[in-house]
């Protein structure tokens, strides 16, 4: 059956989709997104609760760390307590005395006026002053009989009224000359009773003083809420919170009890209890995730672009990454001990080291420290316990790893590391003990005992881990050029037995190169690898190549110039179907290609030109075919290659003559654009011409010619010394 057209093209578009590669890299990013969050977000999910008062707890709930709480409930009634100690805050009334006499006084002026007027009835006017002044009736319990007070005060004589205001005044005066608040008016309302029924007047008239005496009486220190408030404020912050221990297994809640709001608010203070929902919780863990990974893309992106460019490269990182990451929070979850403060120390056993020393080694040691601390974070986040203490053990266990392997010179420097991982681990664990207190002999121990367990694992973890993420990634490690450097190594042996002379050669290259590779910021192992790899090619045919030529003839001498030069320059084609057979690494490679660049084999392009009549020699007919040197490692072999191969040939390599003959080597290359693709600048090359000047000078210098009499000298103590020697063999 026949595909119908648009759906290959839709399956042609969805394949070029994938194919892509900011997609791969989008999708990739995004796959090791969502495992980090569901990472973070099992480290928060199983070990924290939701309860609410009252309710009955369904298991033991204990506390996994040493901790100071608050005892809110204590401290509450503290304070309250020193607050209803407060005395209230009252401002004097300077004018309540005046006011209250001006009350009085109103009053009395008002039934003059009263009086006064034309109008024969003044018994309602006056009626209606007495209620309307009369409005403390039930407060003060003033149950007066208004028409009786205004028919006596309509018969009285003008002396007589006169004589109760004064009398009233008199009242007023006596109690207001003490302090009077709101609340005691009602006492002061009595007080105005009794003094006033003491008095020699009629009842009517002591009921004319009570209704404007009492009336009018107002406190004389008004209430200040403000000012109250303050000193309430005061008294209670003046409380120190009450401070709880909580030790490491202390059971919060037990199983069947009832929750008390108390052991709510002990357990959110633990971080035990949940105040918000898990999908906030997600959220929060996701912006976590994403503000990380977004800082180490930016990081990434700026100073290592080669690697971000690179996908395969930034899969490894990641891989790396989420497998310390699973490893941490599965170790989270064993328990070591059923001593909860010794089982909250498996925190400290984070092989955060393990990946810091896999990146260091396979990219990196800059990029690992700045992934040691990403790391580091992340241990702190998923852990349980002193969270901030296991994330500074990590990052100083990971930061010491990455010293360690920064350059290596041998395998057992691997092994070397998980020593150091794990003394950093062991004094970084009881300085943070000590710090937070924890000095407890046993819980010393075994976080000593967790440190060293956590610099072997991470050593082992970083050394089984390593040749597979080798072989995955194709990366070519210092551990593999270690490998590759071990004389042992087959193509090695094969170059020592079958072309001597070129092993000699290719081990002087190397200490040559090696020399001067860190000082110009070159890697020297991979240039010691390189130097010894360069020239394997010379094994099938080594008797063509001078340096293997002892004692016999010179082959070329038999053969055209032409056919020499293609012998000579095919070596490097030779060498990489050798090193292709043998899996050496691209890196390798790229020094038996590269070491001579694309320059001219002058010898037999000489000779070729004194033998051409017809001027059809070709100059490129006499060149390797390259490419140039694309890095600073293959330039210095190939400069290293050609300086010993020039001071070999000197008859009387003098200190002058290897320095001229260096400085022409190195000054040819230049000229003839050899260096042209790598980053060599002047002051490398002027550094490379010191560093071989010294070690040449050193291998070729003058011997001392003793005199003849020290040589005869020497020969009669020698010959003593063995007379000596069997004499005293003969008596034993």
């Amino acid at each position: 059956m026949r595909v119908p057209s648009f759906l290959i093209w839709i399956g042609n578009t969805v394949a070029s989709f994938f194919r892509n590669s900011t997609t791969q890299k989008v999708l990739g990013v995004m796959l090791f997104f969502s495992v980090t969050i569901l990472i973070v977000f099992s480290s928060f999910s199983p070990k924290q609760v939701m309860l609410k008062p009252d309710e009955v707890a369904q298991a033991d709930i204990q506390s996994k760390i040493n901790a100071v709480v608050i005892d809110e409930r204590q401290t509450d009634e503290l304070r309250k307590q020193a607050a209803d100690k407060v005395q209230k805050v009252y401002q004097e009334d300077k004018y309540a005395l005046v006011n209250t006499n001006d009350d009085i006084n109103r009053f009395f002026n008002s039934v003059t006026g009263i009086l006064s007027t034309a109008d024969e009835d003044h018994l309602p006017p006056l009626h209606d002053l007495i209620e309307s002044t009369n409005t403390l009736r039930d407060e003060a319990n003033l149950q007066l009989h208004s028409p009786t007070l205004a028919q006596y005060i309509v018969n009285a004589q003008p002396e007589d009224l006169e004589l109760i205001r004064q009398a009233a005044l008199s009242v007023v005066q006596n109690l207001l000359n003490k302090p009077v608040t709101d609340e005691a008016l009602p006492d002061i309302y009595q007080q105005a009773q009794t003094q006033i029924d003491s008095m020699g007047y009629s009842r009517t008239a002591r009921d004319i003083i009570k209704l404007v005496a009492i009336n009018s009486l107002r406190p004389n220190l008004i209430y200040n809420a403000e000012a109250t408030a303050e000193a309430i404020q005061e008294a209670s912050n003046a409380i120190q919170p009450v401070q709880k221990n909580i030790k490491a297994g202390e059971i919060i809640v037990r199983a069947g009890d009832r929750v008390t709001v108390e052991q709510i608010s002990i357990l959110e203070q633990l971080g035990i209890q949940r105040t918000q929902s898990y999908t906030s919780t997600l959220i929060g863990a996701g912006l976590f995730v994403l503000l990380t990974f977004w800082v180490l893309i930016q990081f990434l992106r700026r100073y290592y672009s080669d690697i971000f460019k690179d996908d395969r490269l930034m899969l490894l990182i990641g891989l790396v990454f989420i497998i310390i990451l699973l490893l941490t929070r599965f170790l989270t979850m064993i328990k070591i001990s059923d001593n909860a403060e010794i089982n909250s120390l498996v925190g400290y056993l984070a092989p955060v080291a393990a990946g810091s020393m896999l990146i260091a080694i396979l990219l990196d040691n800059r990029l690992a420290h700045f992934l040691t601390l990403v790391m580091a974070l992340y241990v702190g986040l998923i852990t349980e316990g002193n969270q901030l203490f296991y994330g500074i053990t990590a990052f100083v266990g990971g930061t010491v790893g990455v010293f360690q392997v920064y350059r290596l010179s041998q395998i057992s420097d691997l092994a070397k590391s998980a020593l150091y991982v794990a003394l950093a681990n062991i004094v970084t664990i009881v300085t943070l003990s000590m710090i937070g207190g924890s000095l407890s002999w046993n819980l010393i121990l075994v976080g000593i005992l967790i440190g060293a367990i956590n610099g072997i694992l991470s050593a082992i973890l970083m050394i089984g881990a390593l040749p597979y993420l080798e072989s995955a990634f194709s990366i070519t490690s210092m551990i593999k050029l270690l490998e590759l450097s071990n004389p042992n190594h087959f193509l090695l042996k094969r170059l020592l037995l079958e072309a001597p002379g070129t092993y000699h050669h290719s081990l002087m290259v190397g200490n040559l190169a090696e020399a001067s590779a860190e000082s110009i910021g070159a890697n020297p192992l991979l240039v010691r690898v390189g130097a010894y790899y360069h020239d394997i090619g010379k094994l099938k045919r080594p008797e063509y190549f001078v340096e293997n030529q002892r004692g016999f003839e010179n082959p070329h001498e038999k053969i055209a110039p032409a056919l020499s030069a293609l012998i000579i320059t095919s070596h490097v084609k030779d060498g990489l179907e050798y090193a292709r057979d043998a899996h050496l690494p691209e890196v390798v490679n790229d020094f038996i290609a590269q070491h001579h660049g694309n320059s001219l084999t002058r010898y037999f392009y000489g000779r070729a030109l004194e033998e051409d009549r017809d001027g059809t020699i070709s100059e490129d007919s006499f060149r390797y075919e390259g490419p140039k040197p694309q890095s600073k490692e293959v330039a210095l072999v190939m400069l290293a290659d050609s300086v010993e191969a020039a001071i070999r040939s000197l008859q009387e390599p003098t200190d002058a003559k290897i320095r001229e003959m260096v400085k022409k080597i190195i000054k040819d290359k230049l000229n003839d654009g050899q260096l042209e693709s790598c980053d060599l600048t002047f002051k490398d090359l002027d550094t490379i011409t010191q560093s071989f000047c010294t070690i040449l000078e050193g291998m070729y210098h003058k011997r001392i010619e003793y005199p003849e009499v020290i040589v005869k000298e020497f020969e009669r103590r020698r010959e003593t010394h063995g007379d000596n020697d069997h004499q005293s063999t003969e008596r034993d």
